[in-house]
Parts: structure tokens; sequence; C-alpha cells
């Protein structure tokens, strides 16, 4: 009777932890599966030579059973047959070899108690040989003699020769399968091998996980063996390594290792087992570990759960935990508000900055609105690595011209009244110190918007006029932002004002930020002014205007001019109505879209026009406009 073979995977998974000492092996969620990993290579060949026929080559032809050993024909012809797999291991070139075994089902013996198979390893071939042009054997691999069961499946242990001819970068490995030579002749140990399992092989493999030497970081700065060491404060404590594998199912364990630079008996090593291939993964140094003022060295590896890298080239930095000293702010031209005076209209700030000597200032961060996080670190490397830039990258900042020295920077006020400027210092490693707040009063320095045009209506051309605020003078142009626009600019004339257009055309308003230029290099701050346009129609009337007060009279004639409905590009006609008496007449509308009619009051008193636009398809736009006015009364 046949048995069931164990699976594949159980015996191997087994045979690997009994045969391979400290292999620690984890497993992961879902799909995932952890080093080693199990494979059947694709057979080349598969098929038998036959002593009887010893120029013709068997090919396995998936239905036909593989002899083994010697059997007599009907005839009393004798055959002798030997079988041969070749597979392509080219898929496994530059991994690890941890087993390979071969599997084949008996179908049929001669003789149950009687079982002698061996594999060999022999020269690779391409094509089934035949038995005349059998390929050298090599070595002899494994044998199996147990007659226990019969027929069963038989699984030899090919390791050795699959790792040779890895490691010798060989794209082929052939067997032969064969009755051992002193019983090969005789019958009774010839059997059959079961043409569905066919030969086949399993291999135990791994990609070795490598360390990327190329992306290495510490406090979000790429690892430098230059000197001097690069000084990081903050962020000094983290340390990110890219490991690869080509295994991509894989899970690193990352791996770090810290010492005072001359001093590597005083290594310190510890763990990340977060991240994943292809990614940076983030160690932490232990708490007490750095000390400020001191240089270290630091490299890292990884492991997929079976194999460990090499440790990683040496990285180097200087910690500086200290943060500088609070800057001291003086100006010269815009006065602290404690002494009673205010800055003048029109004019730059200066401003002066202070390191009072502590030669670990290197610089200082200011701002009017406030500082807000000290740093120029975020998240967004292409391998999820933290990016810490130049503190002096940062807007609003200014290097001190020697260490602990001072700097002196030119600044526009961005608002009038109760200003304040802060100011801190910054060192190399990016610390900064306490905020040192200069209160100062700044007058009032925006510039007038001025209509022009009259009130602002929909599709109608606006104008506008910039007039500089009081006491600043040398007004060269107006830099101009309508809605969110690029900016604009208008030359001023010679007493500073400039002019401004533009066609309401945007059904939801328009926003309007102006800020004047200086000759001197005094930049306003930003005034704004904002039109919005209410969803009927528009009327308007110089005789009858809906101002409330009591205008013409019995008998005076009016006009009316109607104007679309903001975004009524479509409106072709009106529809209107003077009164409650509800009859509406319609008068079309011209190419602008506007239309104009006269009426003339019998009565004096209040009077509501209402007015619908109408589209060229005939339907009405959602929102009529009751227009109400005073008709005077006769004197």
């Amino acid at each position: 009777m046949l048995t069931a073979r164990p699976r594949r995977g159980l015996i191997g998974a087994l045979a690997l932890t009994l045969g391979v000492t400290g292999l620690a092996v984890a497993t992961t969620a879902g799909v995932a599966s952890a080093a080693p990993h199990f494979d059947s290579p694709p057979a080349v060949q598969v098929g038998w030579v036959d002593s009887a026929t010893p120029k013709t080559a068997y090919q396995a032809d998936g239905d036909t059973n593989l002899p083994l050993g010697t059997r007599v024909d009907d005839a009393g012809k004798t055959h002798t047959a030997r079988v041969y797999a070749t597979f392509d291991l080219s898929r496994y070139e530059g991994k690890k070899i941890y087993e390979g075994k071969v599997f084949v089902q008996e179908h049929s013996a001669a003789d149950c108690t009687k079982r002698a198979v061996e594999i060999w390893r022999t020269k690779p071939v391409g094509a089934t040989p035949t038995w005349n042009k059998q390929p050298e054997p090599l070595v002899k691999l494994d044998e199996e003699g147990s007659s226990t069961y019969c027929p069963r499946s038989l699984a030899f242990d090919v390791g050795a020769a699959v790792q040779d001819a890895v490691a010798h970068k060989q794209r082929r490995v052939t067997f032969e399968i064969r009755v051992p030579e002193q019983y090969e002749a005789d019958p009774s140990y010839g059997r059959e091998l079961y043409w569905y399992k066919n030969v086949e092989l399993s291999v135990s493999y791994n990609s070795l996980p490598k360390v990327d030497s190329e992306h290495l970081y510490n406090g979000g700065f790429l690892c430098t063996q230059l000197k001097p060491y690069p000084r990081i404060g903050g962020f000094a404590g983290l340390l990110q390594a890219r490991g690869t594998d080509a295994d991509e199912w894989d899970s690193p364990r990352t791996d770090f290792a810290i010492w005072p630079t001359g001093q590597p008996e005083q290594r310190t090593e510890f763990s990340s087992d977060r991240g994943t291939f292809g990614r940076v993964a983030s160690g932490t140094v232990p708490a007490g570990v750095l000390v400020d003022g001191k240089s270290y060295g630091w490299q890292a590896r990884v492991g997929d759960g079976a194999d460990t890298s090499a440790w990683s080239k040496k990285c180097f930095f200087t910690y500086d935990g200290t943060d500088p000293t609070a800057p001291a702010v003086s100006s010269s031209n815009y006065p602290a508000d404690d002494t009673g005076q205010q800055a003048p209209a029109g004019e730059p700030a200066v401003f002066t900055f202070s390191g009072m000597g502590d030669k670990d200032v290197a610089g200082f961060q200011y701002s009017w609105s406030g500082l807000g996080a000290a740093g120029v670190c975020e998240y967004s490397g292409e391998y999820g690595q933290l990016v810490c830039k130049d503190p002096f990258s940062k807007p609003g900042t200014v290097r001190a011209a020697t260490p602990g020295g001072s700097a002196t920077v030119t600044l526009n006020p961005t608002g009038s009244g109760p200003q304040r400027l802060t100011v801190r210092s910054v060192d190399a490693a990016g610390n900064v110190s306490a905020e040192t707040v200069y209160r100062t009063f700044v007058p009032s320095s925006t510039p007038q918007i001025r209509v022009e045009s009259g009130t602002p209506q929909w599709g109608q051309e606006v104008l506008l006029k910039f007039v500089p605020a009081t006491g600043v003078t040398g007004v060269q142009e107006y830099e101009i932002v309508l809605d969110n626009a690029q900016p604009e600019t208008r030359q001023a004339e010679a007493d500073g004002t400039a002019y401004f257009s533009f066609v309401a055309n945007n059904p939801d308003g328009h926003t309007v930020r102006v800020r004047s230029h200086s000759g001197n290099g005094f930049v306003s701050p930003e005034a704004t002014w904002q039109a919005y346009f209410l969803p009927w129609p528009g009327v308007r009337s110089d005789v009858y205007p809906d101002s409330g007060e009591p205008s013409g009279g019995v008998g005076v004639t009016g006009t009316f001019t109607f104007s679309p409905p903001p975004g009524g590009t479509d409106t072709a006609a009106y529809r209107y109505s003077f009164g409650d008496d509800g009859e509406l007449t319609e008068v079309a509308a011209d190419s602008a879209g506007r239309a104009t009619v006269t009426w003339t009051p019998e009565t004096a008193g209040w009077v509501t026009l209402t007015v619908y636009a109408v589209r060229a398809d005939g339907t009405v736009h959602d929102y009529p406009n009751w227009y109400s006015f005073q008709v005077a009364a006769a004197s």
C-alpha cells in the first residue's frame, strides 16, 4: 500500500530546526514568511536511459512511470535503467543555500523486502542522455536502503551539491538516480517511479540582507567620516539605516552600535525590530549614553531572521546638547516702547542682535509674529528618513559675524500699533536659546484703497486708487494681488498714488491686497479691500436711488437699468413689475446682458420694483431683486 509523504515544507522546516544551530526563525502575519524560504526550481530535463537501447534517450512524458534498476521483459531481454534529472538554479545566484532535497515516489517494486537506491551528482547536461553517453558521475550524495513501507516516497539530501553549484555560479545541476552497482543487475531490486510525482527538487534558500552604506543617517544628516565632525543637537540620538533584501517579504531587525571616538571598548549596541527592507529603520541611542561635547562613531547591520549582514561603514558626529545664550536686541531707529517714543512712519527698522560673547552662538532667528518650532527637520526623505537642513536655511535667520558676535538686519513691520519682535540665538547644531522679545510702537503705514468707479457691479470694470499712508513718503510702486493670482505692480505717480482696474467677473466677489514700496526700502503692511455681489440682478436709477430718501416726484420719469446677476452671462431678458399688482413685463437685454426701462410714478410714497433675470432658454434665475425707493411728495 502507498503511504502519504509529509508535506515538504514541514520536512524542510524540521530539518532546518535540527540541523542549523543558533538559527532563530520568526514568522510574520499574513502571507509574509520569515527566512529561510522554500522553493522548487524548474526542471531542465527528467528522463531515463536503458541499457537495452543504448542510443535512445527517454524523456519523462508525464504519463509513463520511470523505470529504475533491472527488469527482464516478456521476450527475455534485460533492461537496466537509470534516471537523470537536471534543474535550473539561476534564480539562486547570490543567495545562500541551506538545504536541497530530491523527492521521488515509488509506484511499484519487484521485491518490497529489497530496496537500494542511490543519488549521484554528475556533470550537468541540458538534455536527457543515452546509455552510451551518460554524464560523468562526480559524487554520491545520498542513498536509501530501508525496506520499511513499500512502495513509498523517497527523499534524498542533495544540499551539498546545490550549495556547491550556486557557490560556483553553475546554473544547472544534474542528478543520477540508480540502483547501487552491486545490486543493479539483480532484477529483485528493480522498481518504477510514479510519473505523477516525477522527480522534484526542493531548495531552502535565503537572500542575504545588506546595509545600504549610501543611506546611513544620524539626527537627520547623512553619515560622514570627515573632520571636523558635524555637531548635532536634539536629534543626535536618532540613528537610521536602510537595509535591503531581495526577499521583499522579510522583516528586518536592525542592530546599531555606538561608541565614543577613541574608546571602542565602550561600545553600546541596541536594536530595532520595526520597519521594512528598502526603508530606513530607526534606532534611539539609550538614555545616558551621549555626553555633551563628545564625539561618537556608530554603525549598523541588518538581519532577516536567518542571516545578518556585516557591520556597515563607520559614521561620526559630535553631540551638542547645550542651548546657547539668549540674545540682546537693540534698534537704532525703532525705540523700545518703554521709552515712550514711537517708530517713524515709512522707515524700515534696523535691529542689532548680540550673542553676548557666547561662542556657542552661531546666529539668530527672528519674527514679528512669534517663533514656532526651532528645527528645520521633517520625515520627508526618499526612504522615510528624517531630513534636517542647515538651521540658517530657514527664513528669518541670520548668521553672526563671528561666534558669539552680532548681526544687524533691516526689517519692515507687518502691522501697526504695539509690535513685538521675537528673537532667539541658534548654535551650529540647531539648538536655540530662550526668547528675547523687543516691543516697539509702529504708526499705521498701510496704504488707503479708494473705489473710483462707484459701487462695484458684477461684470463691470472696477477702478481702485491707492494712496500712501500719512507720513509714508517716497512711494515708488505698489505690489498688488487680485484674489489669489500672481502679484502685479503699478508704478506710483509723483504724489505716491497709483490706479488699478479689473473687470468684476467672479460671482463670489473679489479681494485685493496691496503693499506700498518706497525708495528707502520700506514695504508697508498689507491693506485689504473686498467686494461681494448679491446673487440677484442689479438695478440702478439716478432719479430714484434706493437710498431711502424721497426723490423724484409724481409725474417725474425715472430711468432704471438692469444688469445680470453674478455669473449670469446667459441673461437674455428681464421681467419686472412696479408695485404689488404682480403683473410682470418682459424687456430684452442687450449684447452686454443689460436693459433699461422708464417709469413715471402717479403717486408719492414707497415703491418696490421686482426684477427677475431670464436666461436664453427661458428659465429664470433663482433670486429676484426687490428694489425699494421712495417717491417724493409734491412740494
